[in-house]
């Protein structure tokens, strides 16, 4: 291992230190350089499983606890998947990190391996981001464990790798570290669903836990006081924290637009992507049509389509389809698209004019209504799904939970004032057409309960959001 490398796991691993022959370790461990034998230079299980022996004839031990710390509680916002992610059922597998740029992958990432080294379940961690052309070089097969038991003196440690999707095969080298059942923890993250489902999915059948890190949720932040603030900037955790939310939001936004659309996707007309982005930030919400998206973009409908799935698959945006019931009247083809983040989509028109000053204001609401309900979705694992109901004759829902076969929830937007409990003529026809137990209505201001029928209807104020999720 050369020097170079060794600097630059060093600056990635500031709780590890460099030993004064020239071999790295944890900072607790005698200077002196622990020996270790190896059966063979082959890729297996007693070659990279590395033992200590005697030295000076004293048998070197590691600690049993990490003294250091990886991450600073500092301006951190708890995470819900932090608790799910810890459990020990997940050990022998990869947990695979997922989600967009700037989402928290890598904070929940070091603070799951911190939990881990609190608990004493790992001795230790080595974070390497493959973001430097160094790393990728040395990850080109699974032996430089065997470096990292004999130079870094590492043992019963996590594993964790960032953005591995920069590896030129990841899949491979990920299946084959995971098919060593070696005693380490194994944790790796990426920004692209395009690149992780191409380069990394199709190796770990039944070798991963795969966790989708969105933006932060109403659960995890104070979103009575914050919630117009999210309306206009979004939650990514970089801008929620920042005093310039704009500058943090044009720089992600270019990024994504540089790195994920340029680099990596090679496609030839940013330009489109861009007219594109602000198209369906103009039409969000409301039924895609794709050959004026086409007629609007001058290109065919087909690209169309293509850069629609390139969108979905960098968690930019999020299609749903329409709930098919058993009536003909419903719609069943066009799907609805959503921004998964309000910031990012007011970045695609430019405009961070507060709520009240917009003629869009409803539409961010009902947005923002679904961003919360997908991410609860995802942070819980839930096996429901998330549709839109609309007849021919123009009744509507804007939300429909179909939770089993036959449960639905729907739930409506309505961000206006209002004096008294109503429901509108399309919400009405939905309960009487599917009679569901109990239904939701945000609202601005009001709250309450009201009974149609043998539905039990639950008025939420949007200030309140969270107390959807206790109902579902």
């Amino acid at each position: 291992m050369d020097k170079q490398l060794l600097d630059i796991i060093y600056q990635q691993n500031p709780w590890l230190k460099f030993h004064k022959n020239g071999s790295l370790g944890i900072s607790v461990v005698s200077a002196q350089k622990m020996q270790y034998s190896t059966d063979d230079v082959d890729i297996n299980h007693n070659a990279i499983e590395t033992r200590p022996t005697e030295v000076s004839g004293k048998t070197q031990e590691f600690p049993k606890s990490h003294q250091n710390l990886i991450v600073s509680n500092e301006s951190y916002i708890p995470r819900m998947q932090l608790n799910f992610l810890v459990k020990k059922d997940w050990n022998t597998l990869w947990t695979i990190l997922i989600g967009p740029r700037q989402a928290g992958k890598t904070t929940i990432g070091k603070h799951l391996c911190q939990q881990l080294l609190n608990e004493q379940a790992y001795q230790q961690l080595l974070y390497l981001n493959c973001d430097y052309h160094e790393i990728r070089r040395w990850l080109i097969s699974p032996s430089f464990l065997i470096e990292v038991g004999e130079t870094l003196a590492l043992k019963n440690y996590i594993l964790f790798i960032d953005e591995v999707q920069r590896l030129t095969n990841p899949g491979l080298l990920l299946k084959m570290i995971a098919d060593l059942k070696l005693p380490i923890k194994m944790i790796a993250s990426g920004s692209s669903q395009l690149e992780i489902k191409s380069k990394v999915q199709e190796h770990l059948t039944g070798r991963q836990l795969e966790a989708l890190i969105l933006p932060l949720s109403c659960r995890e932040i104070n979103f009575k006081q914050t919630y117009q603030t999210l309306l206009q900037y979004g939650s990514y955790p970089q801008v929620y924290l920042a005093e310039h939310k704009e500058i943090f939001l044009q720089e992600l936004f270019n990024n994504y637009i540089r790195k994920d659309i340029i680099e990596f996707l090679q496609v030839g007309k940013p330009d489109v992507i861009l007219q594109m982005l602000g198209l369906l930030a103009h039409s969000a919400g409301q039924l895609l049509n794709f050959q004026q998206l086409a007629t609007d973009c001058r290109v065919n409908v087909e690209t169309i389509h293509n850069y629609i799935g390139i969108f979905e698959k960098t968690y930019v945006i999020k299609l749903i389809r329409p709930f098919i019931g058993n009536k003909r009247t419903e719609l069943t083809s066009n799907p609805i698209c959503y921004f998964l983040d309000n910031g990012f989509r007011n970045q695609s028109l430019n405009n961070f004019a507060p709520i009240d000053n917009r003629t869009d204001n409803g539409l961010l609401v009902e947005s923002l209504v679904f961003q919360e309900i997908y991410k609860f979705y995802t942070q819980e694992r839930k096996n429901w799904q998330i549709h839109y109901w609309r007849t021919k004759s123009g009744a509507e829902v804007d939300f429909v939970l179909k939770i089993d076969f036959d449960t639905v929830i729907p739930i409506e937007v309505k961000y206006r004032n209002v004096s008294r409990l109503s429901l509108t003529r399309g919400y009405r026809s939905f309960l009487d057409a599917y009679q569901p137990k109990i239904g939701f209505i945000i609202t601005k201001n009001q709250g309450g309960e009201l009974i149609y029928n043998q539905s039990k209807i639950h008025f939420i104020p949007l200030c309140d959001l969270a107390m959807l999720f206790e109902y579902i």
